[in-house]
Formats: structure tokens, sequence, C-alpha cells
């Protein structure tokens, strides 16, 4: 018997964008909340339900920083656009870089949890 994917949505790069979609949902409901922890926390729960260090730092940067491309880009399309998008570009990476850690952070508890 194959052990294998048994149909497409079952392959890891579907799992891969699915939880990339997790990423950014998590940082749209959780922002309102808790503003610039939002990419830590979701990086945690990401990266705890991954449990691989790799991926979790890669989905919830990843994630991270479409979502908050998105948020940012918004939020300057509300103010006409007058940060330098240097900045707002930094500003993404830096959240990108919380919401990895994050993913690290999740990973490591859920690998010493579950040994």
């Amino acid at each position: 018997m194959e052990s294998g994917p048994k149909s497409r949505l079952d392959s890891p790069s579907v799992r891969f964008g699915m939880m990339i979609l997790v990423v950014i949902l998590l940082n749209f409901g959780f922002f309102f909340i808790l503003n610039f922890l939002t990419p830590l926390v979701t990086g945690v729960i990401v990266g705890f339900m991954v449990a691989r260090i790799k991926n979790g730092i890669t989905i919830s940067f990843i994630g991270t920083i479409f979502s908050y491309f998105i948020v940012f880009l918004v939020s300057e399309w509300l103010l006409s656009f007058r940060n330098n998008p240097l900045d707002v570009a930094i500003a993404i990476l830096i959240m990108g870089l919380i919401g990895a850690a994050g993913g690290l952070i999740g990973s490591i508890i859920s690998i010493k949890i579950r040994k």
C-alpha cells in the first residue's frame, strides 16, 4: 500500500498554504486586541500546531508578511500614502520577524511537550 497523499488536498504544499492562510486570519482576528503582540501570539499558535522548527518559522514569517502588507496598505490608503514606502516595508519586515520568533517559540514548546 502507498503511504503518500490520497488526494490533492492532502499534499504538503496544500497544507503549507492552508497554514499560511490560518496565520493571516489569526493576525486579522487578533490585531485589534493585541496590536503589535499579534504576530508573536499567532506565531506561537501556528508553530505549536506545526511542531517543526523550520516550517513553524517559515509559515509564521510568510503569513505575517502577507497579513501586515494588507493591514499597512489599507492604513496607508486611509492616510493618503503620507509615509515613506521604505518605512512601511521595514515595518512589515519587523512584524514578519516578530511572527517568525513566535513560530520558533511555538515549535520549540511543541517539540518539548511531545517528547
